[in-house]
């Protein structure tokens, strides 16, 4: 992720540019989160962003010539990159910028699965976008939340890791 943390990705054909958030940006984008699963019940979306911030989530931004439309959090978690947060702006919902983000989030992460954690009512999003379920967790007030995978697509090897260590041909 260290080479992805300054990388600006642009779609001309869609008109997006995305690019790490600068700090001082964070209250331009404060308002995509409000009301998103991203702000937990009574924290606010400038308190989020700061969290986000200290324990080191790398924060993106997706711009249009019409402003911010989305961002969204990275951030390493043992082998994989976790999608920490994705909020959409209302009025550019369901229009492709959440599969956008992800997409840049997935090459951002290289040869890294990409994790997210989500609520049932948005699985069916994640999952359209190539998310597989890989586990469940009871929280605290009884909700669950489901946690799902995705990988870059690439070569794969039968038998696990041991035949990736082998040359072609041996």
């Amino acid at each position: 992720m260290s080479d992805a943390k300054t990388m600006v990705f642009v779609d001309p054909a869609v008109g997006i540019e995305i690019r790490p958030l600068e700090p001082a940006l964070d209250e331009t984008v404060a308002p995509l989160l409000t009301g998103t699963a991203c702000v937990p019940p009574g924290g606010t979306a400038e308190s989020v962003l700061a969290a986000m911030r200290g324990r080191g989530d790398l924060l993106y931004q997706a711009s249009t010539h019409g402003g911010p439309v989305a961002v969204y959090g990275l951030r390493r978690e043992g082998m994989a990159n976790v999608v920490s947060c994705l909020a959409v702006r209302e009025d550019a919902r369901r229009q492709g910028y959440g599969r956008i983000c992800l997409q840049d989030a997935l090459r951002r992460s290289g040869r890294r699965p990409l994790v997210v954690e989500t609520t049932e009512a948005l699985m069916p999003f994640y999952k359209a976008c190539g998310f597989k379920l890989v586990g469940r967790r009871m929280q605290p007030d009884g909700s669950v939340h489901y946690r799902l995978g995705w990988h870059a697509p690439g070569r794969h090897f039968k038998g696990g890791a041991s035949n990736a260590l082998r040359r072609p041909g041996e």
